[in-house]
């Protein structure tokens, strides 16, 4: 079970890795309650705003089916659209199950997984900044 700090951090956590490993270390042997709490606390963590939340957890999904080699065209869409707090809850719920099916695809741990993931998003992120001029 993971450990929350009560102490400020010097720099805001990043929101996917957030996720991503709190989606790995609570699996499917948890409740939904916990559930519940884990994305409120991610999200109020990395300061993010529910309408942030959404587009990043589908960037998290194309991360995971991409470190995993599972099929883009095979895999569910998740539904989103309702409104914001379902949408972030459905898509952490669907995502915690992808976790486990794209591990065992890659016949991989779980968090190894998710650590290659995050390499992905972390390369996505890099390639959309600015390229700043030297000199």
């Amino acid at each position: 079970m993971a450990a929350i700090s009560i102490f400020k951090p010097l720099e805001r956590p990043d929101f996917s890795a957030l996720v991503l490993r709190g989606l790995a270390d609570i699996g499917h042997h948890e409740g939904e309650l916990y559930l519940e709490l884990g994305v409120s606390y991610w999200i109020t963590s990395s300061e993010t705003r529910l309408d942030e939340a959404v587009p990043a957890m589908l960037a998290m999904r194309d991360a995971l089916i991409g470190a995993s080699g599972l099929s883009q065209a095979t895999e569910p869409v998740p539904l989103w659209g309702v409104r914001p707090r379902v949408d972030v809850l459905n898509l952490a719920t669907y995502l915690r199950g992808l976790i486990v099916r794209a591990a065992h695809h890659a016949r991989c741990r779980p968090e190894a997984l998710v650590e290659q993931a995050l390499l992905l998003i972390e390369a996505d992120v890099r390639a959309a900044l600015p390229m700043k001029a030297s000199g």
